[in-house]
């Protein structure tokens, strides 16, 4: 596996806190917000995705992933720990149980999560940033934002707690 930074003894404890805290109130103002800010509900969602995504990196292998280009190194981290066999085959177990509540998610196999994170962080980009005309009826909506949540969000947090029970 690539080599990336160690979390330091040091600041494991406060590292891990920060994001497990981090995502459950990430994802409850992604819940709550839905219908009156749902732009709002969908770059929340996103951050519960990657604050879960660095607690697992963290918790399960030492991994401090930080800044410049943080969402880019916590995806390519994800990558290449998913490959290990032990992750891959419980990911695997999960992703059977996941298909019957959720979308086709089995078929993508291990590669799922990485390209579960790249579609949270692309609808991020896309209701944070100014990169559309949004005299259309193209804007974030409730109902984009609950699809957003239910599809790729929930699924996400789920699938990434259960590698970590």
């Amino acid at each position: 596996m690539k080599e990336f930074i160690k979390l330091p003894a040091t600041e494991r404890n406060n590292y891990i806190s920060f994001h497990e805290h981090s995502s459950r109130d990430n994802l409850r103002h992604a819940e709550k917000n839905m219908l009156e800010f749902p732009r709002w509900s969908v770059i929340s969602g996103y951050y519960a995705m990657h604050d879960v995504t660095k607690l697992f990196l963290a918790k399960q292998y030492n991994i401090k992933v930080s800044a410049p280009d943080i969402h880019a190194k916590t995806i390519e981290a994800l990558e290449a720990c998913i490959k290990e066999e032990k992750i891959k085959r419980r990911l695997l177990e999960l992703l059977k149980e996941a298909k019957e509540i959720y979308f086709s998610v089995e078929r993508l196999k291990e590669r799922v999560l990485p390209a579960m994170l790249r579609k949270g962080k692309q609808e991020r980009g896309k209701s944070q940033y100014y990169t559309e005309d949004y005299s259309k009826t193209t804007a974030i909506d409730s109902r984009k934002a609950s699809y957003f949540l239910e599809t790729i969000v929930k699924p996400y947090v789920l699938l990434i707690e259960g590698l970590m029970a």
